[in-house]
């Protein structure tokens, strides 16, 4: 009987570690990124960055960029080449993290995401995946590349 209410426990606890990871915005990242700091700042940056595009809010997204790049950056006539079709046509949703990785010195990642996205102009439906470049500057905190990521 002991042993049936220690398996029972055990269960009860792995589910509710499961339910606390998939509600965190970390649950949607690989595993790895749990274990890094560097690793779970990027993936909370390129999550914010798709969701500010899914809202319109490009002055928001632009915030992650590298500094010589923030005066030229024009996010929504990037979107508008990417696709095709300018970005209030479109509908984001689902957007997971698929997977991640650091070069050999640690100052450059990838970030590959995937998003459901509806062209409102034709219904039609697409899941592209994409992938964000990161570079960490001599100040210790991570930058988007743009120039890498979207033109």
């Amino acid at each position: 009987m002991r042993i049936f209410v220690v398996v029972a426990l055990l269960l009860a606890l792995a589910g509710g570690v499961v339910f606390y990871l998939q509600s965190s915005p970390m649950g949607q990242a690989p595993l790895g990124a749990l274990l890094s700091n560097d690793a779970q700042a990027i993936v909370k940056m390129g999550q914010t960055f798709m969701e500010s595009i899914q809202y319109k809010d490009f002055k928001s997204a632009a915030q992650f960029s590298l500094p010589e790049q923030k005066a030229t950056l024009d996010i929504p006539v990037l979107i508008e080449r990417l696709f095709q079709v300018k970005p209030e046509m479109m509908d984001m949703n689902n957007i997971q993290v698929l997977s991640h990785d650091f070069d050999s010195s640690g100052d450059r990642a990838r970030l590959r995401m995937q998003a459901d996205v509806k062209f409102l102009n034709s219904s039609e439906l697409r899941k592209p995946e994409v992938i964000l470049y990161f570079k960490k500057l001599p100040d210790g905190k991570w930058y988007m590349d743009f120039a890498s990521s979207i033109k």
